[in-house]
């Protein structure tokens, strides 16, 4: 049983240990020592120099005030529209939910509900599988809790117990991950009722409930889990298995992974910063000050990627700018009208897949054109697959990229696609991330290159580059922070056409591309970073706009209105 040790200067219990079935998700990029932290809820991060963990009073789990909605329904009887009112209007500790989340928890709750139940029973109290020794092992816990999030119901009986869990989108095809299935299953199967503690009190037991639905108690001779989409209504049988076969899988494949997940000690940062509390003495995290040009540590912390500053600011140029844009795509709302995965976006995903899989396949090899994916038929690469329509054109931008493969250079070794990096910006306490499409070292220097498919082989001018592609400008500033020297580093843009590749060099040292860089940064973050209502802004772009479904603006107003645009 591996060690695990509390960050120094942490106090509170670590006798609990509670984990989720979703703790046995095999996630590469998650941080493991979050996970393990997190699941000590007895345990109070240590205090820093830096501001402890600031919550957004805003909701940010895109099917939390569908759960308040539903439990409503289910436990007190409630009618779906009177509990859909209650749960969306605001409340002491929290405002009232956004129209654009609000309009989306309508149709969740509606959808959940339209199949109806199957003859079960709503069990009121999750059920959690609760482990006691008597005496502390060697990670010197006394008490496991086991949970399981989703909505657990049982037949009249008691004999069959089922997990129904709610997917905000459209169901995948693809298999479930079979370890998380393993701990979920074995929650179901052996776990009873329970009161979880409210999160003022998550260092609490959980207090087992006598009665809960006349069977709810009840350990039963079969396990059903299945998936419900908010979106459109349909369901999937995911699992169903008897208690024995349960647990001989749990053994095999699900308690390895919760007991690693609950013991790992390496620090991955990225996106679990975000609502971490050991931000402030991680480790791990790079931290700077300035980098958005911003100070001001009264706002709650979030991450924030040139992604998010387009998406709130738009276009450079383009009247198009909406707040309720990036807030809804930061709740991970569905986009059911596949604007933001039209054929060009997944062609565009496909070459850069492709690339990938030749350097990762053959690294030191430089790609050559005829390595490229047969033009005549539609082709896969990665998660991506391009229509027959766009077939000729991916390939001859996989082709094209050959010109510019940086394993066309001698003095290339380390080559990444995909890296993330990210950086504590503690003047403004955010958490600032970019996702290098590839971070490649060239002797003794890094090279961020940001590569772009377009159809035209459009390339901005020297002068307008850094605003066209802002990528390139945070790139700039944050390759003084990696561990190069900087007056030999570079970002690059590499633009890939059907005839040809072109690319462009910045020199990150250069004294006004840093100042131009620092610039545009700033004002993609500055409004962001104050606005807390995230206020639509109608236009034009709605038309084109994904989040357009659930975000309702309204009427519209200026240009747009004067020439009749209808949505």
């Amino acid at each position: 049983m591996a060690t695990w040790l509390p960050p120094p200067g942490s106090s509170g219990r670590t006798d609990l240990i509670r984990v989720f079935a979703g703790t046995a998700r095999v996630l590469a990029r998650r941080c493991g020592y979050k996970t393990a932290f997190k699941a000590r809820p007895g345990l109070r991060a240590p205090s820093g120099p830096l501001p402890g963990y600031k919550a957004d009073s805003r909701e940010s789990f895109n099917l939390g005030p569908a759960s308040e909605a539903l439990d409503l329904v289910e436990y007190q009887d409630v009618a779906a529209a009177t509990a859909l009112d209650r749960v969306l209007q605001a409340k002491a500790d929290r405002p009232a939910t956004d129209p654009g989340l609000a309009a989306w928890t309508r149709t969740a709750v509606s959808q959940y509900l339209a199949g109806g139940t199957e003859r079960l029973v709503p069990v009121r109290h999750p059920w959690v599988r609760v482990t006691t020794l008597s005496a502390p092992d060697a990670r010197g816990v006394r008490r496991y809790e086991q949970c399981v999030w989703g909505r657990p119901y049982t037949s009249y009986d008691g004999s069959v117990r089922e997990l129904w869990i709610p997917v905000a989108s459209s169901l995948s095809n693809k298999d479930p991950d079979p370890s998380q299935v393993a701990a979920a299953a074995m929650v179901v199967a052996f776990g009873t009722p329970h009161r979880l503690p409210d999160r003022f009190h998550w260092k609490e037991n959980a207090e087992p409930v006598g009665v809960d639905t006349p069977d709810g108690a009840r350990l039963p001779a079969l396990v059903r889990i299945r998936e419900v989409s908010c979106l459109d209504g349909t369901r999937r049988l995911v699992d169903e298995e008897t208690p024995g076969r349960i647990s001989e899988r749990y053994q095999r494949i699900g308690r390895p992974e919760l007991a690693d997940a609950v013991s790992s000690g390496e620090f991955i940062p990225g996106h679990d910063c975000e609502d971490c509390k050991l931000v402030p003495v991680c480790p791990a995290l790079r931290r700077t000050s300035g980098l958005l040009g911003i100070e001001d540590t009264t706002q709650p912390r979030r991450i924030w990627s040139i992604t998010n500053g387009r998406s709130y600011a738009g276009r450079p140029g383009r009247d198009e700018a909406c707040a309720a844009r990036e807030h809804l795509r930061r709740l991970w709302l569905p986009d059911r009208t596949g604007h933001s995965l039209s054929p060009a976006v997944v062609r565009g995903h496909a070459v850069h897949a492709w690339i990938q899989e030749q350097h990762e396949s053959r690294p030191g090899v430089a790609c050559r054109a005829e390595d490229a994916p047969d033009s005549s038929a539609p082709w896969s690469a990665g998660r991506w697959t391009v229509s027959e329509a766009e077939a000729e054109t991916g390939s001859r931008m996989v082709a094209a990229h050959a010109r510019h493969c940086p394993y066309q250079l001698s003095t290339v070794t380390t080559l990444a696609h995909e890296r993330s990096l990210i950086v504590h910006d503690t003047a403004a306490d955010v958490l600032v991330t970019a996702k290098a499409d590839l971070l490649y070292r060239d002797d003794t220097s890094w090279v961020y290159r940001e590569t772009k498919t377009d159809a035209r082989l459009r390339t901005p001018r020297q002068a307008d580059l850094l605003r066209k592609v802002p990528q390139l400008a945070l790139a700039v500033l944050l390759m003084e922070r990696l561990d190069s020297d900087p007056t030999a580093s570079r970002v690059e843009l590499e633009v890939l056409g059907p005839g040809g590749a072109r690319l462009m060099i910045v020199d990150p040292s250069d004294p006004i591309r840093r100042a131009e860089a620092r610039q545009v940064v700033h004002d993609l973050a500055v409004d962001w970073h104050t606005d807390t209502t995230a206020l639509p802004r109608p236009g034009q772009h709605c038309r084109s706009c994904d989040m357009a479904e659930w975000c309702q603006p309204g009427p519209l107003s200026g240009p747009a209105a004067e020439q009749g645009v209808r949505l």
